[in-house]
Parts: C-alpha cells; structure tokens; sequence
C-alpha cells in the first residue's frame, strides 16, 4: 500500500511539473541600438517572474573592405583563453551565405506544413512595447526627404505584418527624424515578445510529425519509382 502511495505521489510531483512547464511564459526583451558604427544589440528572457534570466549578446556584423566577406564578432567569456573582453572575430564569404540559404531552402521543402505550424504559432505570441525611432541623414536635403518617406513606409508595412500574424498589445512609438545638414544613421528598436513554452514544444512535435509524414511519402514515391524501373527493364 505504501508503494502504491509513494507511485501516486511521484507521479502527481511529476504531473505538477509538467503542467508549470507547459504553462510557464516566456518573456523577451528585444534591444537593438545602432549609431553609426556603434552598435549594441541584446536579447534577454525572463520566466517565472525574474527567477529564470539569459541575455544573449547579437554578434556585430561588419562588410570586409578588402573582399566581399562578412566579420562576425565573436565575444570571449571567462571560460575562453584570453581576457575577459577581448573579441575576435570571423569572416564568413558569399558561398557561406548561399549555402546556408540552400539548407533553410530544402528544410521548408521537406517539411511542407511548416509555415502553417508556424503562423499558428506567431497567433498566440504576443508583441507589446514597441519603440522604434531612426535619424538619418544622406548629405543631401532632397535626398534625404525622400529617404524619409520611405523609411516610414517600410515601419507602417512592418508593423503591418506584426499586427496580422501576432498579437500587438498596444500601438507602436515611432518617429522618424531627417538630418539633413551631413551624413547620419542611428536606428534604436526596442519590443517585448512574450509566449507559453506548451505552445514552443507543440510546434516542435507538429514539426517532427509533418516532418515524419513526408519522410514516409518520399521513401513510398523512392521504392515506386524504382519498382517501375525494375519492371521496365525486365520488359
């Protein structure tokens, strides 16, 4: 009896578990600042009310003047040989980024119900606390005024698209503001990203049963295809 007591036990702690894991939120606290070359993005998340915290620190992307490549700046921690802030840096070419975009490519072809998984993901988030102002100037007055339609174009489309597939909570703070007097770029974009862990792990179980049934698929299309050719060349 007292076996079978401890079991129901167990299995209610782990029942317990599962349910704030399922239920638990997770909050990101989107910051990305750039002036002129002066960058600083960062990332944290947030969970069971401050207990959980990360901050993840985006690499800073500079062009190669002396090649079409890419740097990357790699931060070292206190784990890493050398000091604490020293940085180093990689470069990646163009054959780098094509290749990466050939695997994403031949990921959303295999897995075919992937941006419907996902768009029903985007529905549940949530986006709140929007602020996103630019400064900029081109040197040139005319220029610069057109570039400053555009601009706000491009913020209305995007926000456009936030508010279609997420949830915006509030209306976005935007502005744009024109230099005109010399060259000047400055963009400061800030947002909170919230969503529930249960809702992350179904899209990765829908996205491993899409991904199984059209494995299923290829291989049934594989062994027809070369049942008719056997066929064929016997015949």
């Amino acid at each position: 009896m007292k076996d079978v007591l401890w079991l129901l036990w167990i299995l209610l702690a782990l029942l317990i578990v599962i349910v704030l894991i399922v239920w638990t939120k997770i909050t990101l606290f989107v910051d990305l600042h750039h002036v002129r070359d002066n960058d600083y993005y960062r990332v944290r998340l947030r969970a069971w009310f401050g207990l959980i915290r990360y901050t993840y620190e985006i690499p800073v992307v500079k062009v190669k003047k002396d090649s079409p490549r890419l740097l990357v700046e790699k931060k070292k921690g206190m784990g890493d040989q050398g000091k604490e802030d020293e940085n180093s840096w990689s470069d990646y070419s163009v054959e780098d980024g094509l290749s990466m975009l050939e695997n994403a490519k031949q990921f959303l072809e295999q897995v075919v119900g992937f941006h419907k998984i996902f768009r029903r993901f985007l529905q549940k988030v949530t986006v709140s606390d929007i602020r996103w102002h630019s400064r900029f100037g081109l040197g040139d007055a005319a220029l610069t005024g057109v570039l400053t339609g555009a601009v706000w174009s491009a913020k209305g489309g995007i926000v456009g698209i936030i508010s279609r597939y997420m949830k915006l909570k509030d209306m976005p703070v935007m502005s744009v503001t024109p230099v005109f007097q010399h060259l000047w770029s400055e963009t400061v974009f800030e947002c909170i990203i919230s969503f529930r862990v249960g809702q992350a792990i179904l899209v990765g179980l829908r996205t491993l049963r899409y991904w199984r049934h059209t494995s299923k698929k290829r291989r049934k299309r594989w062994k027809s295809s070369n049942k008719n050719k056997t066929h064929s060349v016997k015949t």
